[in-house]
C-alpha cells in the first residue's frame, strides 16, 4: 500500500507554525509530527541519546528526567561549534523517527513541522513543502510573549533563513496575517488541494 502524500511545514521563528500544523491536523485523514516534539522525546526517553549528549556536554546537562533542555541551551547558545555538535547527534535521528512515522501512518497526508527545513536540506523527502510567513511586529510580539527578547531572536535567526527566502523556496506559502479562523481557512482549503492533486486519483 502507498503511504500518505508528505508535507512539511516550515517558517520562521514564532510565525505560526505549531499552530498551522495543528489546524492542518483536524483535515479527516491527517497526520501531524513536530521537529520539535521528536526532540522532546529523545530528550527525555532515548537513552542512548541522552548518554551521548552527556558525553559530549557534560554531567551539567543532565536533569531528573533525562536532558536539562535549559541547562543545554546554555551550553550551546552562542556557541556555533557546539550547537553543530548538537545538531549532528539531534538531527539524524529526527530525520530517522519522522520517515519511521510517515512509513506507518495510514493517512492520506501527514504534516511534519520541521523549522530548520532548507537549512538542513531535508526538503527533498517530502512531496510538499509549506512555508508560514508572517509580519514582522506580530512575530516579535508573539516570540515576546514565549519570554524570548529582541536579542535571543536575533540569535535563533542568525542561524536560519529569512523568512522571504523560505518562502521562496516552498511550493505553498500560508501568510498568517489574519485571526484563527482565516489561518484555519487556508489550511483547510490548502490540505484540499493536495488531496486533489495527489489524492487516490491524482498521483
Amino acid at each position: 500500500m502507498e503511504g500518505p502524500v508528505s508535507i512539511a511545514v516550515t517558517g520562521p521563528f514564532a510565525s505560526g507554525k505549531s499552530t498551522l500544523v495543528r489546524l492542518f491536523g483536524e483535515l479527516p485523514g491527517t497526520e501531524t509530527a513536530s521537529a520539535d516534539e521528536i526532540v522532546h522525546h529523545l530528550l527525555k526517553n532515548d537513552s542512548q541519546t541522552i548518554a551521548r549528549i552527556i558525553q559530549r556536554f557534560g554531567e551539567e546537562v543532565r536533569g531528573s528526567d533525562g536532558i536539562d533542555r535549559k541547562a543545554l541551551g546554555r551550553e550551546v547558545f552562542g556557541d556555533a561549534e557546539a550547537l553543530r555538535d548538537l545538531e549532528e547527534i539531534l538531527h539524524p535521528l529526527v530525520s530517522s523517527e519522522t520517515n519511521r512515522r510517515i512509513e506507518a501512518s495510514a493517512s492520506q497526508l501527514f504534516f511534519v513541522e520541521i523549522p530548520l527545513l532548507f537549512e538542513t536540506e531535508r526538503d527533498k523527502d517530502f512531496d510538499y513543502t509549506v512555508a508560514v510567513t508572517v509580519p514582522e511586529g506580530r512575530r516579535s510580539a508573539w516570540a515576546e510573549e514565549r519570554g524570548v527578547d529582541e536579542v535571543a531572536l536575533r540569535a535563533i535567526e542568525a542561524r536560519q533563513l529569512t523568512g522571504e527566502e523560505k518562502a521562496r523556496r516552498a511550493d505553498m506559502v500560508v501568510q498568517n496575517d489574519g485571526d484563527l479562523d482565516k489561518l484555519r481557512e487556508q489550511a483547510y482549503g490548502l490540505g484540499r488541494r493536495i488531496l486533489r492533486e495527489r489524492g487516490p486519483n491524482g498521483n
